[in-house]
């Protein structure tokens, strides 16, 4: 891992990199979530190499050469559910970044649920390829020492585990998505039930539910996971 002196974390949406930008900050750090900051980045949309993104900087913006990436991954039985309340210009900007790696009459007749299952799997993959380190949502707050190590921060070795404790309550979270009356004129009516559903009545997702879906697409994501779970063990052992 090369030191660099900034951060760019990416992964899929919902995958807690709001929660990472948050520590960052308690801990002084200046990483923007979807946009620049001094010290760094966390963005999904960063994954794609398109020339543009729904929300901040686009690939071609960054300076990788300036940025350690880190990839976080979060279980995707409670990420998928999530993934199900994204709105038409996020899916929007993953189906023009899928074109050549999706049938679109398959994209046209999939379930939202098939849809947030293929994206999760694609998303992650290609952002495991782009990671210089990588971590699970439940290992990230032992990342404290590898964080250190890449960027030259030395305090973050001692810092981030109690940082990350001491942030109990994530401000990017699925009540902070139900629309507001100011935002919901802006908000597609199945987009606004789906995040009102999710944020109320909880995740009752579990792995049957997406072998019901799509068997062979459901072995994939499992497989997927459980290797990632693994190899994430390297990130304390830099």
């Amino acid at each position: 891992m090369n030191s660099s002196p900034k951060i760019c974390v990416i992964g899929t949406g919902r995958s807690g990199t709001g929660h990472f930008t948050a520590v960052a900050a308690d801990l002084g750090m200046d990483i923007g979530h979807e946009t620049e900051g001094k010290d760094g980045i966390s963005s999904w949309c960063l994954v794609s190499k398109l020339p543009y993104s729904p929300y901040g900087p686009a690939h071609p913006d960054i300076n990788w050469d300036d940025h350690l990436v880190g990839m976080q991954i979060r279980n995707p039985l409670q990420t998928i559910a999530s993934l199900e309340t994204f709105n038409k210009s996020s899916w929007a900007f993953i189906l023009d970044d899928a074109q050549d790696r999706v049938n679109q009459k398959w994209w046209k007749k999939a379930s939202m649920r098939k849809k947030a299952m293929w994206h999760w799997l694609d998303w992650n993959q290609r952002a495991l390829e782009q990671a210089e380190v990588h971590w699970t949502l439940g290992d990230a707050p032992g990342i404290g020492p590898a964080l250190a190590q890449g960027t030259g921060r030395t305090s973050l070795a001692s810092e981030w585990k109690d940082a990350w404790f001491a942030r109990k309550k994530n401000a990017n979270n699925a009540h902070s998505r139900v629309p507001k009356l100011s935002t919901l004129l802006k908000t597609s009516p199945p987009v606004a039930l789906r995040r009102i559903k999710h944020a109320y009545f909880g995740n009752n997702l579990d792995e049957n539910g997406l072998i019901k879906e799509d068997p062979a697409l459901a072995k994939d994501i499992m497989a997927f996971w459980k290797e990632v779970q693994r190899s994430s063990a390297s990130m304390h052992q830099l």
